[in-house]
């Protein structure tokens, strides 16, 4: 004979009792879709910042020349294009443009600040260009000639690298202020510690080395300001379990 089991009655404390359980599990489940939410936003912003990245590559537009280079069309020494050094960095698409003009935005600003005359020397990388490096120096600065463009080809290295994580501080309005000067610091330590570029080369320049430089100095500090430098995970926002004695 077939027995039906009596249903189990619950008296109303024990019901009060198993109320906060699963209230807990509601508000779990809610943590649990929020964190899934965040997680699928996050992976498609980066996404969406990879693609930007790889499609800003693709332009080669040319500059137009602007005003020629006081201290000529060839940097001193063995290199005189940059083309063997650019080359060993992966940089081979990328072209020394030597201008004074404004699109020089190193040398235009110095320039513009000269009240004294002195001898000027510049360089500039334009992210509206992403296969050129500006550089211009005066007759009597040629010593800078070389340091100012491995400067700039760094940059190039920068953007090349380092771009998803400045375009996810743009989108969490972190301003440039907090990062402008690291970014340059970075720059010129990159050529003293990885490419022999002496620390006097930079010293009375608007960037100089002045840190015991590391690989990824850079992006540690962008993330000390909350910015995300790396593709987030599923592990990162997982909602981890509360385990009780």
């Amino acid at each position: 004979m077939l027995r039906v089991p009596r249903p189990v009655e619950m008296t109303a404390a024990e019901n009060a009792a198993l109320d906060p359980l699963f209230e807990l599990d509601a508000a779990r489940a809610d943590e649990i879709r929020a964190q899934r939410a965040d997680y699928r936003n996050a992976a498609a912003a980066w996404d969406a910042d990879l693609s930007a990245v790889e499609q800003w590559r693709q332009n080669d537009e040319a500059p137009v020349q602007g005003p020629a280079n006081p201290g000529g069309d060839a940097l001193p020494g063995a290199d005189p294009t940059g083309r063997a050094f650019l080359d060993s960095i992966g940089a081979t698409d990328v072209q020394v443009r030597f201008d004074a003009g404004d699109l020089n935005c190193g040398y235009a600003a110095q320039a513009e600040l000269d009240t004294w005359r002195t001898l000027i020397s510049g360089g500039c990388f334009q992210t509206a260009y992403p296969d050129w490096l500006f550089v211009a120096w005066e007759p009597g600065t040629e010593e800078f000639a070389w340091p100012l463009f491995v400067h700039e080809a760094m940059h190039w290295w920068q953007y090349q690298n380092y771009y998803p994580a400045l375009l996810e501080a743009d989108r969490e309005g972190v301003p440039e202020e907090l990062y402008d000067e690291e970014f340059e610091t970075d720059a010129s330590c990159r050529a003293v510690y990885l490419h022999g570029i002496t620390r006097s080369a930079y010293a009375d320049s608007s960037s100089p080395c002045t840190i015991d430089w590391y690989e990824g100095w850079f992006l540690d500090h962008l993330a000390s300001l909350g910015v995300r430098v790396s593709a987030p995970t599923a592990e990162e926002f997982e909602v981890t379990t509360v385990i009780r004695p």
